[in-house]
């Protein structure tokens, strides 16, 4: 199965942006990908409701400070169909979450979104950014015009407004990622 990282806040976020985060995981669910997050709460537990509720998968890989989140705290998302306690700190649990990901959308994010982008920058899993989210998201174009965070240029960044085309682009390039590596 392809999956599909999302990398993002948990920050309250407006409106347009948690409808952007709806659309996104019920086109993630059409296409039958898993889709990975950090597991927290805010925009990812709007991804997770969503997807849980169209019966879709949804993996959350918890950070330590997560694992002991109670049920009452903002970060507790009860939506996750499966909970990968990490014992990691979030830094440290966001390698786990790029690399898992055949591809990935960035849907606003703060720190820890750029972590999870830098880090699946060097793992080569392709990113595509949906703008007009806020945030990291609304940077990134203009931190890296062409795309690439270095001179490696290991695999470009993706960027498009509009939440059906982030997700084509992000399983399309997933499947060729896929393909490839099913090759060795």
């Amino acid at each position: 199965m392809i999956q599909i990282g999302i990398f993002t806040t948990y920050d309250p976020v407006p409106d347009h942006v948690l409808e952007k985060a709806r659309l996104v995981a019920l086109k993630l669910v059409e296409k039958k990908c898993v889709v990975i997050t950090g597991g927290n709460g805010g925009v990812m537990k709007v991804i997770a409701e969503e997807v849980h509720r169209r019966g879709g998968i949804i993996v959350g890989i918890l950070s330590y400070e997560l694992e002991k989140a109670s049920v009452d705290s903002y970060l507790h998302n009860p939506y996750n169909t499966v909970e990968i306690r990490t014992g990691l700190t979030y830094s440290a649990r966001s390698a786990l979450v790029a690399r898992s990901s055949d591809a990935a959308i960035v849907i606003g994010g703060g720190v820890g979104t750029l972590t999870e982008v830098c880090m699946a920058y060097n793992m080569g899993v392709p990113i595509v950014v949906l703008e007009g989210t806020g945030m990291v998201a609304d940077k990134l174009r203009k931190m890296f015009p062409t795309g690439y965070l270095d001179h490696r240029e290991n695999v470009k960044l993706y960027f498009t407004a509009d939440p059906i085309e982030a997700v084509e682009i992000a399983y399309q390039f997933a499947v060729k990622r896929c393909k490839k590596a099913s090759l060795f």
